[in-house]
């Protein structure tokens, strides 16, 4: 049940922060830090740099940002984690 709070809160948050950034005017920012900058988002797989445990994968599942550089995320055959921003870098397919 508490899972379930947390994640119903973070999908609230994700909301949230997308009325804000829409509220922003983007003009104000030059046109190639937009291009620049990788799109890290919640369901967004990424790459761990150092991976939890030698059994577990080197990716993992982004499930909600959780401060300004911290993400909860799903990490297969190992569960949920924290990880600061540090941690992972985008997967590009």
């Amino acid at each position: 049940m508490r899972l379930e709070t947390e994640f119903r809160l973070c999908l609230q948050r994700q909301g949230l922060e997308r009325l804000w950034r829409d509220a922003i005017d983007r003009s104000a920012l030059p046109s190639a830090a937009l291009v620049n900058q990788p799109a890290i988002a919640a369901s967004v797989w990424v790459k761990l740099l150092q991976p939890p445990s030698a059994y577990s994968s080197d990716e993992a599942l982004l499930l909600c940002q959780t401060a300004d550089n911290q993400w909860l995320a799903w990490v297969p055959d190992h569960g949920e984690i924290v990880l600061e921003s540090e941690q992972f870098e985008p997967l590009f397919e």
